[in-house]
């Protein structure tokens, strides 16, 4: 039997999660390893927005079982749009147009002011991010709280990556070369929802972010 960490994967895209099985694994152990994977991040994961299953060794039937369960016991909404691009390059291989194969950082912590966290891939951070601290991803940046630092995605030239947060209020927001400087007048700030920030037409676009409260 393959480790969790092989059996399961979650792929961020604008509009959700993709889960990604291991096209080794039969219906059965998927499930016990989604469960385990997804209790030991509760609170990251319950309430989200996920855009679709992945597995090539399970049928439509057993997938749609186990988006059933999850809805049920997890209270996680299940949506299927356009823009969460998959792209089929083999039977084992899948690519996303969000940095789907990047490795992620976790921080179950709020970032201090004056602090600042570089990394090779995605960052998420369990908390807040105080004015004055900086985050550079070359892949995504997600924070579950509020952010006010600087955060800076797709730092070695990634147009397609985003920045998201439960409240989304940074000094300086820039994705790959392209920036945006918060606002005199708190735009940011009054936004109650979760936000979501991408490159359009070469300008930073904010929008609310899809999830289920």
């Amino acid at each position: 039997m393959k480790s969790l960490k092989d059996t399961i994967e979650f792929k961020g895209t604008k509009d959700g999660f993709i889960i990604v099985i291991n096209n080794e694994a039969d219906y059965e152990e998927a499930r016990k390893n989604l469960i385990d994977k997804i209790n030991s991040n509760l609170f990251f994961f319950k309430g989200s927005q996920f855009c679709d299953i992945y597995a090539t060794n399970l049928n439509e039937k057993e997938k749609l079982d186990l988006i059933n369960f999850l809805k049920e016991k997890y209270n996680i909404n299940f949506s299927k749009k356009e823009k969460a691009i998959i792209n089929k390059l083999s039977s084992d291989t899948m690519y996303y147009n969000t940095n789907g194969e990047k490795p992620t950082k976790f921080i179950k912590n709020t970032i201090r002011s004056g602090a600042f966290v570089e990394y090779e891939g995605n960052i998420v951070v369990l908390g807040d991010v105080n004015p004055g601290a900086q985050l550079i991803a070359d892949g995504n940046i997600i924070v579950m709280g509020v952010l006010r630092g600087i955060a800076h995605a797709g730092s070695k030239g990634d147009e397609s990556a985003f920045v998201s947060a439960i409240r989304l209020n940074p000094i300086q927001l820039r994705i790959s070369s392209v920036i945006a400087i918060s606002p005199d007048d708190d735009t940011y700030s009054s936004n109650s929802l979760p936000q979501i920030a991408f490159v359009h037409d070469g300008h930073i676009v904010i929008e609310n972010y899809p999830t289920k409260i």
